[in-house]
């Protein structure tokens, strides 16, 4: 739970990914963001990119791609796993804990990025700042999942500790419970 932004597509150019490292790198650094490049030195390597992370509490940006330029999920490619799945191109940042102008630049970039060289980028932001540009609207979206992160997390601290040998299932069955708990009582004050 918490707002990310979830982004998938493919290079117009997979002979402009060095340019499209380089550049990355360079504006990233300028936001005082440390950057990672993955298998850039290598010859023929079957993903190559960068890794991107901002300041503060975001998860990093990924921008690896595969041999046909295609962004792709970073774990799928270091298990080999060979067959994509329909998943498999669509990759995420969580900003939910970052500060708001995180997500602001996060959107900016991504924008960037889709003029100069990722034409077909397709952005599902769970802010709606990329399809709107409402910054009360990022705010509200963000402040609305935060306040359910706490309630949730209150709820889970104040409930009685399941037994050492609990199953999966049953942990899984608790939090549903509690979580329907929660949106039982949010409706009940929200009719």
């Amino acid at each position: 739970m918490g707002l990310s932004i979830h982004y998938s597509g493919a290079l117009d150019r997979i002979d402009e990914l060095p340019q499209f490292v380089e550049e990355l790198t360079d504006i990233a650094e300028s936001m005082g963001w440390t950057v990672q490049p993955i298998n850039l030195d290598e010859a023929d390597p079957n993903f190559r990119g960068v890794i991107v992370n901002p300041e503060g509490d975001c998860e990093p940006l990924c921008f690896i791609f595969d041999r046909e330029g295609r962004l792709r999920v970073l774990m799928e490619l270091l298990s080999e796993q060979v067959e994509p799945t329909e998943y498999s191109f669509y990759t995420a940042t969580k900003t939910q804990f970052a500060a708001i102008e995180t997500h602001v630049w996060i959107i900016g970039l991504l924008r960037y990025l889709k003029k100069r060289y990722l034409s077909n980028l397709e952005v599902k932001d769970e802010g709606d700042y990329w399809e709107t540009e409402d910054l009360e609207k990022l705010r509200e979206k963000k402040q609305f999942l935060q306040g359910m992160i706490n309630q949730m997390a209150g709820a889970l601290s104040e409930t009685e500790p399941l037994p050492e040998d609990a199953s999966l299932d049953d942990i899984v069955s608790r939090i549903t419970q509690i979580a329907e708990e929660l949106n039982k009582k949010r409706h009940a004050e929200d009719p």
